[in-house]
């Protein structure tokens, strides 16, 4: 709904590319919880008479749309509906009930009888047969090909069964009768993810979240060692108990992420042996509060470009003080110098990830200080925040980053003109410099050399235990499984909410899908908030222009300035695939739970706009 008082609002929900919702519920109240206005999209608002709001780029489209002559080219992998409308419009919204068996196979090794124990393949085969519900001579297809899992085929020949390569012309109900299994093992990211027949996702790490078995992972190989079972008594373990040798020498592994479907059965898993590293910002953190053992090099640089190898944007490349390469942690601060009031824009480019605060109010750092935090771990990624302020003189600022492994970098870059002025976000347009104690045209520099520490972890080697299978039940199993991130969307009054999903799928220019919330009258109201309820399922939202939800309001009605209340867009690239709100340092995250957001409305207020938008900005 959408009201001017505590009670759900306006509900829109955004979705990424994989299909996956975010849903949203607005409400406008006095203090005094006196109700102004509400809506609670349990109708459509826009076919009313007069409208209630109206809406930019609403659409809906369903498979047999999407896969439809001619099929829409920029969907291919999709698995699920496209759209931004009404919930009640689409056949689901969020991520559906799972229809079947579902494994993640961790080893990336396809030559079962290559440096391996007889062990390890018959709990492949007893893994599969679960899989099966002890089914034998079955017809088992893989993408793209069999020669994907290599002697793998080969055990499951042995054991009676025929091993068939995927016959990518073909749509997955197409195929779904061709087979008793099918075992995804590249190809298309999400072939095979909705199929009503048992599934092994295996080989590509980053097609976790696509398939819907677990978070983004990551590619290693070391040496593999003891295997552990996890669940004795699972009908998988094939009556294994305790840990016995699987491997000997390196293994290719494809690492399962933080993040495993809830219930899911971690039957066995694999040694590996961890040196110290910095491989998250909070192990900066950590250091810096000297929790986590480190060795540690200070020393001043003149400009906020430090490279590792990577050199980003800019061309200063000042080195990580020690000389550490590959994993480290670095902390920066120092003062900015303004001589000029007003708002400015800032660019951080990172590899792997940054926090960075500016002491505003003057009261030491705390969370309300952070203009932008990036938790990683991605490639050189830059993300965008503009910073009011007030007066002028100097302000105490810090940043916190790291590199996990390999080339790594910092950037930090101001505009050199106010953030309004900024035509291009391009950091080679003409409306950016790099932030340096040289000066420049920008009214915001470093106000002399900044402080650099550098850090490195120490200390005594780790041992953990990676997921080698990972179990999801089917949905007439006891319990019933759940696919990662699934669940319906709980917490909403009414019978709808406004949702989006596939923003960057759909054809043409891609507009912006934005819903306005008609003029409301707050003129003389006292303390008018605006509260929005909010909830998003956890997966594979990116950290990037594409996946976003946008709070604006325009106080006294177009054409007066819009005022962004909130920035929800993908806290990592996947890894940890939340939205959250940039402009509240991601102190809040959305789940598949309604949440209310509330804010705070001018008091100048009155001509009150609300408007919502959701992926692709193509905005003013």
């Amino acid at each position: 709904m959408c009201s001017l008082s505590r009670a759900r609002g306006v509900h829109a929900a955004l979705l990424n590319a994989s299909a996956i919702a975010a849903v949203l519920s607005a409400t406008l109240s006095t203090y005094g919880q006196e109700l102004i206005y509400q809506e609670g999209f349990n109708n459509d608002g826009e076919a009313a008479n007069p409208k209630r709001y109206t809406t930019v780029g609403r659409d809906v489209w369903e498979l047999n749309r999407i896969f439809g002559d001619p099929p829409l080219a920029s969907a291919s992998s999709q698995r699920g509906p496209i759209y931004f409308g009404h919930s009640f419009e689409v056949s689901f919204v969020g991520v559906p009930d799972i229809p079947a068996r579902r494994m993640l196979f961790g080893w990336r090794g396809s030559n079962h009888s290559a440096n391996t124990t007889e062990d390890l393949p018959k709990l492949w085969d007893s893994s599969v047969a679960w899989l099966l519900n002890g089914k034998a001579k079955a017809n088992v297809i893989v993408s793209a090909t069999a020669a994907a899992i290599g002697g793998l085929a080969d055990r499951l020949t042995a054991a009676g069964h025929t091993v068939l390569d995927d016959d990518t012309a073909k749509t997955d109900s197409q195929i779904e009768a061709d087979a008793d299994l099918f075992i995804h093992a590249g190809g298309d990211g999400s072939r095979f993810a909705l199929l009503k027949k048992p599934v092994i996702v295996m080989n590509v790490s980053s097609d976790w979240d696509d398939m819907l078995v677990g978070s983004i992972g990551s590619d290693a190989t070391f040496a593999l060692g003891q295997v552990n079972i996890g669940a004795t008594g699972h009908p998988a373990a094939g009556g294994k108990t305790g840990s016995f040798t699987g491997f000997s020498g390196d293994h290719a592994m494809a690492l399962a992420g933080r993040f495993l479907p809830t219930g899911s059965t971690t039957l066995a898993t694999v040694n590996r042996t961890v040196p110290p590293a910095v491989v998250r910002l909070t192990d900066v953190d950590d250091m810096i509060a000297g929790a986590k053992q480190h060795d540690k090099t200070e020393a001043a640089v003149t400009s906020l470009d430090i490279s590792d190898v990577a050199t980003g944007n800019w061309s200063n490349n000042e080195s990580v003080p020690g000389g550490y390469a590959g994993s480290w942690g670095l902390r920066l601060h120092g003062k900015l110098a303004v001589s000029k009031a007003g708002t400015y824009r800032f660019a951080m480019g990172t590899d792997d990830g940054a926090r960075f605060q500016i002491d505003r109010d003057k009261n030491g750092f705390t969370a309300a200080d952070v203009v932008v935090e990036d938790l990683g771990p991605h490639g050189h990624t830059i993300v965008y925040a503009n910073v009011e302020f007030s007066a002028t003189g100097s302000y105490d600022f810090e940043v916190r980053t790291f590199n996990s492994v390999g080339a790594g970098d910092f950037e930090l870059a101001v505009g050199n003109v106010p953030a309004a002025e900024v035509l291009d976000d391009a950091l080679d347009s003409g409306y950016w410099e790099v932030l340096s104690s040289d000066g420049g045209s920008s009214p915001v520099h470093l106000a002399g050399p900044a402080s650099a520490t550098g850090y490195m972890a120490t200390g005594a080697n780790t041992v953990t235990k990676e997921p080698l299978i990972v179990l999801m039940n089917g949905p007439s199993d006891n319990p019933p499984g759940a696919f990662y991130g699934g669940g319906a969307f709980i917490g909403f009054e009414g019978t709808g909410f406004f949702a989006g999903s596939g923003m960057n799928k759909f054809p043409n220019d891609n507009p912006p899908r934005q819903l306005t919330m008609r003029s409301v009258n707050v003129a003389g109201k006292k303390d008018v908030k605006l509260t929005v309820a909010l909830a998003a399922a956890q997966v594979d939202f990116e950290n990037d222009s594409n996946d976003f939800l946008d709070i604006r309001i325009h106080p006294n009605a177009p054409p007066s300035t819009a005022i962004t209340l909130a920035h929800f867009n993908g806290v990592e690239s996947g890894v940890q695939p939340w939205l959250a709100d940039d402009l509240d340092g991601n102190q809040r995250r959305l789940t598949r739970e309604f949440a209310d957001f509330t804010y705070n409305v001018r008091a100048t207020a009155t001509d009150l706009i609300v408007d919502i938008t959701a992926g692709i900005q193509l905005m003013e």
